[in-house]
C-alpha cells in the first residue's frame, strides 16, 4: 500500500505540474493578444490624429477662399464706389466692403487659431507614430516568443500526462478512478499531506486514532472534511 501511496503523491506531483502549465497556456494568449490589442488601438490613434490634421487643413483653406472671395467682393466695390453719385449709395457700398474687412480679420483670427492646433496636432501625430512604431516593435520582439512558448507549454503538459498516466497503470482501478475524481472536483488537489496533525489540503484537525493510521500507511484514508486522500509527508522531497 506504501507503494500505492508514493505513486499517488507522484501522480499530483505531476497534475500540480499540469495545473501551472494549464494556467500559462491560458495566460500566454492572452498576453499576445495584449500585444496586438496595443498595436491596433496605436494605430487607430494614428488614423484618428491623421483625420483630424486633414480636417484642420481642410478647414484653414475653406477660409483662405473665403477670405479670397470677400477680398474679390471689396474690389469690385470698390470699383462700383468710383461709379457712385449719391452720398447714401456711397455709404451703403463703403460699409458693405468695412463688414467684408471686419469678416477677414475674424477669418484671419480663426485660421490663426487653426495653425496653432495643426502646430499641435503634427506633434501629436509624432508622437502617436513613434507609439505605433513601438507597438508594432514588441510585438515583432515577442510573438515568436510567446507562440513557442505555448507550444513547449503544451508539449511539456503532454509530457506530464504521460508520466501520471503510466503511473496510474500500476494502480488499481478504483483507486485511479477516486483520484481522478478527487482531481476534478477538488481543484486538481487530490492527495495532500497530513501536517501538524491536520489536513493541508483544508486545514481540518484530523482525529488522534486517524492520524495513526495515516502514519501506518496501511490503507489509503481521506479526510473526513474535503474527502481528499490523506497521507505522511514524506521525508525525501521527491518520493
Amino acid at each position: 500500500m506504501r507503494e500505492d501511496m508514493k505513486k499517488l503523491i507522484r501522480m499530483q506531483r505531476f497534475d500540480d505540474r499540469i495545473g501551472d502549465l494549464d494556467a500559462q497556456k491560458e495566460k500566454l494568449p492572452r498576453e499576445l493578444d495584449s500585444l496586438k490589442t496595443n498595436l491596433i488601438e496605436a494605430e487607430s490613434k494614428v488614423e484618428q490624429t491623421k483625420s483630424a490634421l486633414e480636417d484642420n487643413q481642410k478647414q484653414q483653406k475653406l477660409k483662405e477662399l473665403d477670405i479670397q472671395g470677400n477680398k474679390e467682393k471689396m474690389a469690385k466695390y470698390e470699383n462700383q464706389l468710383l461709379a457712385i453719385k449719391t452720398n447714401k449709395e456711397y455709404k451703403a457700398l463703403n460699409s458693405e466692403i468695412n463688414h467684408l474687412k471686419e469678416k477677414n480679420s475674424a477669418i484671419d483670427d480663426d485660421i490663426l487659431m487653426l495653425m496653432e492646433a495643426e502646430t499641435q496636432l503634427r506633434t501629436q501625430l509624432e508622437e502617436d507614430n513613434a507609439a505605433q512604431d513601438a507597438a508594432q516593435k514588441e510585438l515583432d520582439e515577442n510573438e515568436d516568443r510567446l507562440r513557442n512558448r505555448i507550444g513547449e507549454v503544451e508539449k511539456e503538459i503532454g509530457e506530464q500526462r504521460e508520466l501520471r498516466n503510466e503511473l496510474a497503470g500500476h494502480l488499481p482501478r478504483s483507486l485511479v478512478k477516486r483520484y481522478v475524481l478527487l482531481i476534478k472536483n477538488k481543484q486538481r488537489k487530490a492527495v495532500v499531506f497530513m501536517e501538524n496533525d491536520a489536513c493541508n489540503g483544508c486545514g481540518f484537525r484530523v482525529r488522534p486514532q486517524l492520524a495513526i493510521e495515516i502514519n501506518r500507511g496501511t490503507k489509503i484514508i481521506s479526510c473526513e472534511n474535503c474527502g481528499r486522500i490523506i497521507v505522511e509527508k514524506p521525508d525525501d522531497a521527491s518520493a
